[in-house]
Protein backbone atom coordinates (compact mmCIF):
# COMPACT_ATOMS: atom_id res chain seq x y z
CA UNK A 1 0.00 0.00 0.00
CA UNK A 2 3.27 2.30 0.13
CA UNK A 3 1.89 3.70 -3.58
CA UNK A 4 -1.00 5.30 -2.08
CA UNK A 5 -0.43 9.37 -0.87
CA UNK A 6 -1.36 10.44 2.48
CA UNK A 7 -4.51 11.75 1.81
CA UNK A 8 -7.86 10.08 2.04
CA UNK A 9 -8.79 10.79 -1.87
CA UNK A 10 -5.22 9.45 -2.91
CA UNK A 11 -6.47 5.97 -0.62
CA UNK A 12 -9.72 5.91 -2.21
CA UNK A 13 -8.22 5.94 -5.89
CA UNK A 14 -5.66 3.47 -4.80
CA UNK A 15 -8.39 1.03 -3.66
CA UNK A 16 -10.19 1.66 -6.50
CA UNK A 17 -7.58 0.76 -8.73
CA UNK A 18 -6.74 -2.75 -6.34
CA UNK A 19 -10.58 -3.59 -7.31
CA UNK A 20 -9.88 -2.79 -10.60
CA UNK A 21 -6.96 -5.42 -11.18
CA UNK A 22 -8.34 -7.78 -9.15
CA UNK A 23 -7.16 -7.85 -6.07
CA UNK A 24 -10.12 -7.11 -3.66
CA UNK A 25 -9.06 -8.13 -0.53
CA UNK A 26 -6.04 -5.74 -0.58
CA UNK A 27 -8.74 -3.17 -2.15
CA UNK A 28 -10.90 -3.44 0.96
CA UNK A 29 -8.24 -2.76 3.03
CA UNK A 30 -7.46 0.40 1.39
CA UNK A 31 -10.92 1.48 1.71
CA UNK A 32 -10.70 1.36 5.17
CA UNK A 33 -7.52 3.12 5.49
CA UNK A 34 -9.08 6.02 3.01
CA UNK A 35 -12.14 5.79 6.07
CA UNK A 36 -9.73 6.32 8.92
CA UNK A 37 -8.32 8.85 7.04
CA UNK A 38 -11.35 11.17 6.43
CA UNK A 39 -13.01 9.44 3.66
CA UNK A 40 -16.81 9.93 3.24
CA UNK A 41 -18.26 7.22 5.42
CA UNK A 42 -21.13 6.77 2.53
CA UNK A 43 -19.10 6.46 0.13
CA UNK A 44 -16.38 4.08 1.36
CA UNK A 45 -19.60 1.86 2.76
CA UNK A 46 -20.70 1.79 -0.62
CA UNK A 47 -17.92 0.78 -2.27
CA UNK A 48 -17.31 -2.19 0.29
CA UNK A 49 -20.85 -3.50 0.22
CA UNK A 50 -20.74 -3.84 -3.49
CA UNK A 51 -16.98 -5.47 -3.40
CA UNK A 52 -18.18 -7.69 -1.00
CA UNK A 53 -21.55 -8.49 -2.94
CA UNK A 54 -19.22 -9.52 -5.55
CA UNK A 55 -16.87 -11.56 -3.74
CA UNK A 56 -20.64 -13.08 -2.14
CA UNK A 57 -19.81 -12.61 1.33
CA UNK A 58 -23.04 -11.22 1.41
CA UNK A 59 -22.95 -10.78 5.73
CA UNK A 60 -20.32 -8.44 5.32
CA UNK A 61 -21.98 -6.82 2.09
CA UNK A 62 -24.98 -6.05 3.77
CA UNK A 63 -23.31 -4.67 7.11
CA UNK A 64 -21.88 -1.97 4.98
CA UNK A 65 -24.62 -1.26 2.93
CA UNK A 66 -27.11 -0.88 5.85
CA UNK A 67 -24.33 1.72 7.02
CA UNK A 68 -24.38 3.61 4.31
CA UNK A 69 -28.84 3.75 4.71
CA UNK A 70 -28.03 4.64 8.35
CA UNK A 71 -26.56 7.81 7.17
CA UNK A 72 -28.34 8.49 4.03
CA UNK A 73 -32.04 6.63 4.46
CA UNK A 74 -32.93 7.16 0.54
CA UNK A 75 -29.71 6.64 -0.48
CA UNK A 76 -30.72 4.81 -3.97
CA UNK A 77 -27.47 3.24 -4.92
CA UNK A 78 -27.11 1.53 -1.74
CA UNK A 79 -31.09 0.22 -1.79
CA UNK A 80 -30.06 -1.23 -5.34
CA UNK A 81 -27.02 -3.05 -3.89
CA UNK A 82 -29.25 -4.09 -0.79
CA UNK A 83 -31.69 -5.45 -3.53
CA UNK A 84 -28.76 -7.76 -5.22
CA UNK A 85 -27.60 -9.29 -2.39
CA UNK A 86 -31.27 -10.32 -1.40
CA UNK A 87 -31.46 -11.53 -4.73
CA UNK A 88 -28.10 -13.82 -4.38
CA UNK A 89 -29.25 -15.16 -0.68
CA UNK A 90 -32.60 -15.73 -2.00
CA UNK A 91 -34.86 -13.36 -0.34
CA UNK A 92 -36.66 -12.30 -3.17
CA UNK A 93 -39.14 -10.78 -1.70
CA UNK A 94 -36.89 -8.32 0.18
CA UNK A 95 -35.31 -7.88 -2.49
CA UNK A 96 -38.46 -6.53 -4.39
CA UNK A 97 -38.38 -4.61 -1.85
CA UNK A 98 -35.14 -2.60 -1.81
CA UNK A 99 -35.26 -2.46 -5.50
CA UNK A 100 -39.14 -0.62 -5.35
CA UNK A 101 -37.64 1.42 -2.86
CA UNK A 102 -35.18 2.70 -4.97
CA UNK A 103 -36.95 3.33 -7.72
CA UNK A 104 -39.34 5.11 -6.00
CA UNK A 105 -36.04 7.73 -5.12
CA UNK A 106 -35.20 7.34 -8.44
CA UNK A 107 -37.94 6.45 -10.89
CA UNK A 108 -35.11 6.16 -13.82
CA UNK A 109 -32.38 3.79 -13.08
CA UNK A 110 -31.90 0.45 -15.26
CA UNK A 111 -30.19 -1.11 -12.71
CA UNK A 112 -33.15 -1.29 -10.41
CA UNK A 113 -35.29 -2.48 -13.17
CA UNK A 114 -33.01 -5.39 -14.06
CA UNK A 115 -32.37 -6.54 -10.94
CA UNK A 116 -36.45 -6.79 -9.71
CA UNK A 117 -36.72 -8.52 -13.37
CA UNK A 118 -34.42 -11.09 -12.16
CA UNK A 119 -36.07 -11.33 -8.13
CA UNK A 120 -39.62 -11.61 -10.39
CA UNK A 121 -38.20 -14.55 -12.99
CA UNK A 122 -36.90 -16.54 -9.45
CA UNK A 123 -40.99 -15.89 -8.48
CA UNK A 124 -41.68 -17.71 -11.82
CA UNK A 125 -44.05 -14.41 -12.90
CA UNK A 126 -41.78 -14.15 -16.16
CA UNK A 127 -44.80 -11.47 -17.47
CA UNK A 128 -43.10 -9.04 -14.56
CA UNK A 129 -40.13 -10.26 -14.90
CA UNK A 130 -39.78 -9.33 -18.79
CA UNK A 131 -41.66 -6.04 -18.02
CA UNK A 132 -38.98 -4.42 -15.84
CA UNK A 133 -36.37 -5.87 -18.17
CA UNK A 134 -37.83 -4.09 -21.07
CA UNK A 135 -37.74 -0.92 -19.00
CA UNK A 136 -34.01 -1.24 -18.06
CA UNK A 137 -33.67 -1.52 -21.64
CA UNK A 138 -35.27 1.70 -22.73
CA UNK A 139 -33.97 3.85 -20.44
CA UNK A 140 -30.63 3.19 -22.00
CA UNK A 141 -32.10 3.11 -25.50
CA UNK A 142 -34.98 4.44 -25.81
CA UNK A 143 -38.50 2.82 -27.12
CA UNK A 144 -38.97 0.77 -29.26
CA UNK A 145 -39.15 2.25 -33.13
CA UNK A 146 -41.45 -0.62 -34.63
CA UNK A 147 -44.62 1.46 -34.98
CA UNK A 148 -43.57 4.79 -37.53
CA UNK A 149 -40.06 4.41 -37.55
CA UNK A 150 -39.65 6.43 -40.70
CA UNK A 151 -41.36 8.90 -38.84
CA UNK A 152 -39.01 8.30 -35.94
CA UNK A 153 -36.15 8.65 -37.89
CA UNK A 154 -36.96 12.16 -39.74
CA UNK A 155 -37.94 13.67 -36.50
CA UNK A 156 -34.90 12.27 -34.50
CA UNK A 157 -32.39 15.47 -34.84
CA UNK A 158 -29.70 14.52 -32.68
CA UNK A 159 -27.75 11.92 -30.79
CA UNK A 160 -28.99 10.43 -28.09
CA UNK A 161 -25.39 9.66 -26.94
CA UNK A 162 -22.65 10.60 -26.37
CA UNK A 163 -18.86 10.04 -25.67
CA UNK A 164 -17.79 6.48 -25.34
CA UNK A 165 -21.01 5.22 -26.91
CA UNK A 166 -21.03 7.14 -29.62
CA UNK A 167 -17.53 4.95 -30.52
CA UNK A 168 -17.64 2.75 -34.00
CA UNK A 169 -15.47 0.36 -35.45
CA UNK A 170 -15.51 -1.47 -38.70
CA UNK A 171 -17.02 -4.76 -36.89
CA UNK A 172 -19.90 -2.62 -35.77
CA UNK A 173 -20.47 -0.94 -38.77
CA UNK A 174 -20.08 -4.04 -40.98
CA UNK A 175 -22.66 -6.03 -38.94
CA UNK A 176 -24.74 -2.82 -38.61
CA UNK A 177 -25.14 -2.18 -42.34
CA UNK A 178 -25.51 -5.75 -43.01
CA UNK A 179 -28.52 -5.96 -40.43
CA UNK A 180 -29.94 -3.00 -42.18
CA UNK A 181 -29.67 -4.74 -45.48
CA UNK A 182 -31.47 -8.44 -44.13
CA UNK A 183 -33.58 -5.86 -42.16
CA UNK A 184 -34.96 -4.21 -45.21
CA UNK A 185 -35.17 -7.35 -47.33
CA UNK A 186 -37.91 -8.67 -44.72
CA UNK A 187 -39.79 -5.66 -44.69
CA UNK A 188 -39.20 -5.04 -41.46
CA UNK A 189 -38.07 -1.58 -41.97
CA UNK A 190 -39.89 0.99 -44.52
CA UNK A 191 -37.86 2.12 -47.48
CA UNK A 192 -36.34 5.14 -46.21
CA UNK A 193 -34.46 2.82 -43.93
CA UNK A 194 -32.32 2.26 -47.57
CA UNK A 195 -29.78 5.46 -47.26
CA UNK A 196 -29.44 5.16 -43.24
CA UNK A 197 -27.95 1.50 -44.83
CA UNK A 198 -26.42 3.97 -47.54
CA UNK A 199 -24.70 5.76 -45.06
CA UNK A 200 -23.16 3.37 -42.39
CA UNK A 201 -21.62 1.54 -45.68
CA UNK A 202 -19.81 5.24 -46.74
CA UNK A 203 -18.76 5.36 -43.07
CA UNK A 204 -17.58 2.02 -43.08
CA UNK A 205 -15.39 2.21 -46.47
CA UNK A 206 -14.02 5.41 -44.77
CA UNK A 207 -12.75 3.48 -41.75
CA UNK A 208 -11.57 0.01 -43.48
CA UNK A 209 -7.52 -0.05 -43.26
CA UNK A 210 -7.22 2.76 -40.79
CA UNK A 211 -5.76 1.24 -37.88
CA UNK A 212 -7.61 -2.52 -37.46
CA UNK A 213 -11.22 -2.49 -34.95
CA UNK A 214 -10.09 -0.18 -32.54
CA UNK A 215 -13.24 2.55 -31.42
CA UNK A 216 -13.14 5.76 -33.03
CA UNK A 217 -15.64 8.17 -32.26
CA UNK A 218 -18.09 9.15 -34.73
CA UNK A 219 -18.45 12.36 -36.31
CA UNK A 220 -22.14 13.07 -36.22
CA UNK A 221 -21.99 16.10 -38.31
CA UNK A 222 -21.09 14.47 -40.95
CA UNK A 223 -22.83 11.07 -40.50
CA UNK A 224 -26.26 12.33 -39.08
CA UNK A 225 -28.31 9.34 -40.20
CA UNK A 226 -25.90 7.18 -37.97
CA UNK A 227 -25.93 9.42 -35.39
CA UNK A 228 -29.59 9.09 -35.38
CA UNK A 229 -30.08 5.07 -35.58
CA UNK A 230 -26.96 4.06 -33.68
CA UNK A 231 -27.65 1.49 -30.67
CA UNK A 232 -31.25 2.05 -31.07
CA UNK A 233 -33.62 -0.24 -30.55
CA UNK A 234 -34.98 -0.25 -34.98
CA UNK A 235 -36.35 -2.80 -34.54
CA UNK A 236 -37.20 -6.06 -31.62
CA UNK A 237 -38.23 -9.21 -33.30
CA UNK A 238 -41.46 -10.29 -31.41
CA UNK A 239 -42.02 -13.24 -29.15
CA UNK A 240 -44.64 -15.52 -30.80
CA UNK A 241 -46.00 -18.27 -28.46
CA UNK A 242 -44.25 -21.48 -28.92
CA UNK A 243 -46.19 -24.69 -28.27
CA UNK A 244 -44.55 -26.80 -26.00
CA UNK A 245 -41.55 -26.72 -24.19
CA UNK A 246 -38.24 -25.54 -25.54
CA UNK A 247 -35.86 -28.19 -24.22
CA UNK A 248 -36.02 -30.76 -26.77
CA UNK A 249 -38.60 -33.84 -24.66
CA UNK A 250 -36.07 -36.33 -26.50
CA UNK A 251 -33.47 -35.80 -24.50
CA UNK A 252 -32.01 -38.27 -21.71
CA UNK A 253 -31.83 -35.64 -18.39
CA UNK A 254 -30.54 -38.22 -15.99
CA UNK A 255 -28.04 -39.68 -18.69
CA UNK A 256 -26.81 -35.88 -19.22
CA UNK A 257 -26.76 -35.43 -15.39
CA UNK A 258 -24.90 -38.35 -15.10
CA UNK A 259 -22.33 -37.14 -17.56
CA UNK A 260 -21.94 -33.82 -16.30
CA UNK A 261 -21.09 -35.44 -12.32
CA UNK A 262 -18.94 -38.01 -13.48
CA UNK A 263 -17.09 -35.87 -15.98
CA UNK A 264 -13.52 -34.36 -14.49
CA UNK A 265 -13.19 -31.31 -14.62
CA UNK A 266 -17.21 -30.77 -14.58
CA UNK A 267 -18.26 -30.08 -18.70
CA UNK A 268 -20.91 -31.77 -20.55
CA UNK A 269 -21.68 -31.43 -24.40
CA UNK A 270 -25.67 -31.90 -25.37
CA UNK A 271 -26.46 -32.02 -29.03
CA UNK A 272 -29.79 -30.75 -30.01
CA UNK A 273 -31.01 -29.03 -26.77
CA UNK A 274 -33.43 -26.83 -28.26
CA UNK A 275 -36.93 -27.81 -29.77
CA UNK A 276 -37.11 -27.21 -33.77
CA UNK A 277 -39.92 -24.36 -33.11
CA UNK A 278 -37.41 -22.90 -30.61
CA UNK A 279 -34.34 -23.09 -32.31
CA UNK A 280 -36.33 -21.04 -35.03
CA UNK A 281 -37.47 -18.49 -32.93
CA UNK A 282 -34.13 -17.81 -30.77
CA UNK A 283 -31.96 -17.27 -34.46
CA UNK A 284 -35.06 -14.86 -35.56
CA UNK A 285 -34.19 -12.74 -32.61
CA UNK A 286 -31.08 -12.57 -32.50
CA UNK A 287 -31.07 -11.67 -35.94
CA UNK A 288 -33.52 -9.26 -36.46
CA UNK A 289 -33.24 -7.34 -33.28
CA UNK A 290 -31.04 -4.31 -33.19
CA UNK A 291 -29.54 -4.66 -29.63
CA UNK A 292 -25.60 -5.81 -30.40
CA UNK A 293 -24.33 -2.40 -28.48
CA UNK A 294 -20.96 -4.03 -26.85
CA UNK A 295 -18.49 -2.81 -29.22
CA UNK A 296 -15.68 -5.28 -28.84
CA UNK A 297 -12.49 -5.77 -31.63
CA UNK A 298 -13.87 -9.24 -33.33
CA UNK A 299 -16.79 -9.66 -31.53
CA UNK A 300 -20.72 -7.99 -30.27
CA UNK A 301 -22.44 -8.68 -26.98
CA UNK A 302 -25.82 -8.13 -26.29
CA UNK A 303 -26.58 -8.47 -22.45
CA UNK A 304 -29.67 -9.26 -20.65
CA UNK A 305 -29.80 -5.89 -18.80
CA UNK A 306 -29.42 -4.33 -22.28
CA UNK A 307 -32.30 -5.86 -24.59
CA UNK A 308 -31.06 -9.23 -24.82
CA UNK A 309 -34.08 -10.57 -23.17
CA UNK A 310 -37.26 -12.45 -24.23
CA UNK A 311 -40.16 -14.50 -23.48
CA UNK A 312 -38.29 -17.41 -25.24
CA UNK A 313 -35.09 -16.69 -23.63
CA UNK A 314 -36.64 -16.29 -19.54
CA UNK A 315 -38.74 -19.32 -20.36
CA UNK A 316 -35.50 -21.49 -21.39
CA UNK A 317 -33.47 -20.35 -18.52
CA UNK A 318 -36.54 -21.89 -16.68
CA UNK A 319 -36.67 -25.15 -18.49
CA UNK A 320 -33.30 -26.30 -17.82
CA UNK A 321 -33.47 -26.22 -14.36
CA UNK A 322 -36.22 -28.09 -14.21
CA UNK A 323 -34.98 -30.69 -16.91
CA UNK A 324 -31.42 -31.06 -15.19
CA UNK A 325 -31.95 -30.71 -11.58
CA UNK A 326 -28.93 -32.39 -10.88
CA UNK A 327 -26.70 -29.75 -12.65
CA UNK A 328 -28.24 -26.54 -12.29
CA UNK A 329 -29.93 -27.63 -8.06
CA UNK A 330 -32.27 -24.39 -8.32
CA UNK A 331 -29.18 -22.24 -8.89
CA UNK A 332 -30.64 -18.43 -9.37
CA UNK A 333 -30.40 -16.96 -12.48
CA UNK A 334 -27.38 -14.29 -12.55
CA UNK A 335 -26.92 -13.18 -16.25
CA UNK A 336 -27.87 -14.09 -19.96
CA UNK A 337 -26.35 -12.58 -22.83
CA UNK A 338 -25.56 -13.28 -26.87
CA UNK A 339 -22.49 -12.63 -28.92
CA UNK A 340 -21.98 -12.81 -32.77
CA UNK A 341 -18.50 -12.86 -33.97
CA UNK A 342 -17.14 -11.26 -37.73
CA UNK A 343 -16.06 -14.53 -39.94
CA UNK A 344 -12.52 -14.74 -39.35
CA UNK A 345 -11.53 -12.45 -36.42
CA UNK A 346 -10.72 -13.82 -32.91
CA UNK A 347 -13.43 -14.20 -30.18
CA UNK A 348 -13.56 -14.16 -26.77
CA UNK A 349 -9.86 -14.83 -24.99
CA UNK A 350 -9.57 -16.45 -22.05
CA UNK A 351 -11.65 -15.98 -19.16
CA UNK A 352 -13.67 -17.50 -16.00
CA UNK A 353 -17.28 -15.84 -15.33
CA UNK A 354 -18.87 -14.70 -11.96
CA UNK A 355 -21.40 -17.92 -11.46
CA UNK A 356 -21.72 -21.49 -10.47
CA UNK A 357 -22.47 -22.78 -13.88
CA UNK A 358 -22.12 -21.63 -17.62
CA UNK A 359 -24.25 -23.04 -20.35
CA UNK A 360 -22.97 -22.15 -23.44
CA UNK A 361 -25.47 -22.56 -26.17
CA UNK A 362 -24.28 -22.26 -30.15
CA UNK A 363 -27.25 -21.32 -32.97
CA UNK A 364 -25.86 -20.87 -36.40
CA UNK A 365 -26.72 -23.52 -39.00
CA UNK A 366 -23.55 -26.15 -39.36
CA UNK A 367 -23.03 -24.82 -42.90
CA UNK A 368 -21.79 -21.73 -42.21
CA UNK A 369 -18.91 -23.12 -39.72
CA UNK A 370 -15.85 -23.74 -42.80
CA UNK A 371 -14.04 -26.00 -40.02
CA UNK A 372 -15.83 -28.67 -38.91
CA UNK A 373 -13.82 -29.66 -36.15
CA UNK A 374 -13.16 -26.09 -34.37
CA UNK A 375 -15.26 -22.43 -33.93
CA UNK A 376 -16.32 -23.30 -31.01
CA UNK A 377 -14.79 -23.27 -27.60
CA UNK A 378 -11.58 -24.33 -25.63
CA UNK A 379 -12.41 -25.64 -21.90
CA UNK A 380 -9.08 -25.51 -19.71
CA UNK A 381 -9.12 -28.18 -16.96
CA UNK A 382 -8.37 -25.81 -14.36
CA UNK A 383 -10.32 -23.54 -11.84
CA UNK A 384 -9.52 -19.89 -11.29
CA UNK A 385 -8.10 -19.36 -7.88
CA UNK A 386 -10.61 -18.37 -5.42
CA UNK A 387 -8.76 -15.30 -3.88
CA UNK A 388 -8.69 -13.59 -7.68
CA UNK A 389 -11.04 -10.76 -8.35
CA UNK A 390 -13.90 -10.71 -11.10
CA UNK A 391 -11.24 -7.75 -13.18
CA UNK A 392 -8.76 -10.53 -12.60
CA UNK A 393 -9.98 -13.73 -13.74
CA UNK A 394 -12.44 -12.30 -16.25
CA UNK A 395 -9.85 -9.84 -18.05
CA UNK A 396 -6.34 -10.54 -17.12
CA UNK A 397 -5.44 -12.73 -19.76
CA UNK A 398 -2.04 -12.19 -19.39
CA UNK A 399 -2.14 -13.32 -15.97
CA UNK A 400 -4.31 -16.08 -16.49
CA UNK A 401 -1.97 -17.39 -19.50
CA UNK A 402 0.62 -17.46 -16.96
CA UNK A 403 -1.45 -19.22 -14.12
CA UNK A 404 -2.44 -21.62 -16.25
CA UNK A 405 1.08 -22.75 -17.78
CA UNK A 406 2.24 -22.67 -14.52
CA UNK A 407 -0.09 -25.52 -13.34
CA UNK A 408 -0.06 -27.35 -16.90
CA UNK A 409 -3.93 -27.07 -17.77
CA UNK A 410 -4.42 -28.29 -21.42
CA UNK A 411 -7.80 -26.97 -22.73
CA UNK A 412 -10.53 -29.79 -24.20
CA UNK A 413 -11.77 -28.61 -27.45
CA UNK A 414 -15.47 -28.43 -27.94
CA UNK A 415 -16.36 -28.06 -32.24
CA UNK A 416 -19.07 -25.86 -33.10
CA UNK A 417 -21.89 -27.41 -33.46
CA UNK A 418 -25.54 -26.01 -34.43
CA UNK A 419 -28.37 -26.27 -31.72
CA UNK A 420 -24.96 -27.83 -29.32
CA UNK A 421 -24.95 -26.82 -25.73
CA UNK A 422 -22.02 -26.79 -23.49
CA UNK A 423 -22.53 -26.96 -19.60
CA UNK A 424 -19.61 -26.51 -17.71
CA UNK A 425 -18.22 -25.21 -14.03
CA UNK A 426 -18.03 -21.73 -14.79
CA UNK A 427 -14.57 -21.00 -12.49
CA UNK A 428 -13.15 -23.35 -15.55
CA UNK A 429 -11.30 -21.08 -17.53
CA UNK A 430 -12.30 -21.08 -21.44
CA UNK A 431 -12.08 -19.52 -24.76
CA UNK A 432 -13.35 -19.22 -27.93
CA UNK A 433 -11.76 -21.22 -30.60
CA UNK A 434 -9.94 -20.36 -33.81
CA UNK A 435 -13.63 -19.07 -36.05
CA UNK A 436 -13.04 -19.60 -40.07
CA UNK A 437 -16.92 -19.02 -41.11
CA UNK A 438 -18.36 -18.26 -43.96
CA UNK A 439 -19.05 -14.41 -45.15
CA UNK A 440 -22.32 -12.86 -44.77
CA UNK A 441 -24.56 -11.60 -42.19
CA UNK A 442 -26.74 -15.02 -41.87
CA UNK A 443 -23.77 -16.74 -41.52
CA UNK A 444 -22.17 -15.28 -38.37
CA UNK A 445 -21.20 -17.01 -35.51
CA UNK A 446 -23.89 -16.54 -32.36
CA UNK A 447 -23.53 -17.91 -28.95
CA UNK A 448 -25.53 -17.41 -26.04
CA UNK A 449 -24.59 -17.72 -22.40
CA UNK A 450 -26.95 -18.21 -19.51
CA UNK A 451 -25.03 -18.26 -16.20
CA UNK A 452 -26.67 -19.47 -12.93
CA UNK A 453 -25.58 -19.14 -8.80
CA UNK A 454 -22.17 -17.33 -7.47
CA UNK A 455 -18.93 -18.60 -7.71
CA UNK A 456 -19.03 -20.15 -4.23
CA UNK A 457 -22.23 -22.21 -5.38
Amino acid sequence: MGSAGDSSRDWLEHARDLASRGEPYAAADAYLEALERGAPAEVVHLRLGTLYMELAEHTKAATHLEQVLAIQPDHADALCVLGMVMNDLRRYDDAIRYESLALARRPAFPEAHFNLGLAHFEKSDLRAALEHMEESYALRRGEPWMAGSAARLEGETAPPFSGPELGVNEVKLLHDWEQLEYLLSLGRLPAAFGAVAAEYLRLLDELRGTGGHSVTPLDSARFPLVARTYKRPLNIAASPAITGPLVDPRLDGPSIEARYRESQPSVVVVDDLLSPQALRELRRFCRESTIWNNVQTGYLGAYMFDGFCSEPLLRLAAELRERLPGIFRGLPLQMMWGYKYDCTLPGLGVHADAAAVNMNLWLTEDEANLDADGGGLLVYTKDAPKDWGFAKYNRDSASILQYLDSVGSVPLRIPHRANRAVIFDSDLFHATDTLRFRAGYLNRRINITLLYGLRSS
